[in-house]
């Protein structure tokens, strides 16, 4: 089956820091695909490339089979790949409706499947059923990103970029949203997560990908390096077994 994201060779520059050298990965339909690495190392500079929010200087980015290195951010999303960004990035003065139909304008209204994916959004995210008329900015920082996540998917995506979804979430919390992703992921969406979490995004990863200074260094299955010696002891805090 062919991938249904490719990157090749990719290089993107922040004034004059390089911050990808060369990154290459794949992720093939139906996939939960992780990337990990420390602060700095490129990960979500990586996903603002795949979905239009910063160019490469050189390199390709293949999105089933179409390149789009050069397309613009809005047309991505209407070719089915979101991005729920770093921090959220919801709209905190609008309601949780509001943000969720702005995350279904491409479509337009006279998309018959709208109010049906709505339903299937809050049934996934009942708590945000019960806050519909609630002010984004007033939610919590987990119902914050279940709105982001929710608002993503109103979009209808056959991808969805994940960047950092645990970041600032109290346990109980993470492990719901952990649960919420693989539900998502079940329901037919592939998924390319980054994750401060890297053992948990490990555990649940089909194939993962370590990156550093704008390097991939590592890849394999999500399992495979969970357990990999190198890996444990420089990115999970794990000192390697004697």
């Amino acid at each position: 089956m062919p991938d249904l994201l490719d990157i090749a060779d990719l290089h993107v520059l922040h004034g004059k820091v390089r911050a990808l050298r060369g990154v290459g990965l794949s992720v093939r339909p139906g996939e939960i695909v992780a990337l990990i690495g420390a602060n700095g190392a490129g990960k979500t500079t990586t996903l603002r490339a795949v979905s239009g929010l910063v160019r490469a200087r050189r390199g390709r980015i293949r999105f089933d089979g179409r390149d789009i290195s050069r397309v613009p951010g809005h047309r991505i999303v209407g070719m089915g790949l979101s991005h729920v960004p770093e921090r959220r990035r919801i709209f905190p003065a609008m309601t949780v409706m509001e943000n969720l139909r702005l995350g279904g304008f491409l479509r337009g209204r006279r998309d018959r499947t709208l109010a049906a994916d709505l339903d299937r959004v809050l049934e996934l995210f009942p708590r945000l059923a019960e806050r519909a008329g609630q002010v984004g900015g007033t939610l919590s920082g987990g119902e914050q990103q279940m709105l982001a996540i929710g608002r993503a998917l109103m979009s209808k995506p056959r991808m969805l970029l994940l960047d950092e979804p645990s970041m600032g979430l109290a346990p109980l919390m993470v492990e719901q949203i952990f649960r919420i992703i693989a539900e998502i992921n079940a329901q037919g969406v592939t998924v390319l997560l980054v994750e401060q979490n890297a053992a948990q995004a490990l555990a649940m990863a089909h194939r993962a990908y370590v990156l550093e200074g704008g390097r991939v260094v590592h890849s394999g299955a999500g399992r495979d390096l969970l357990h990999d010696d190198a890996v444990r002891r420089s990115y999970l805090g794990v000192k390697a077994a004697v």
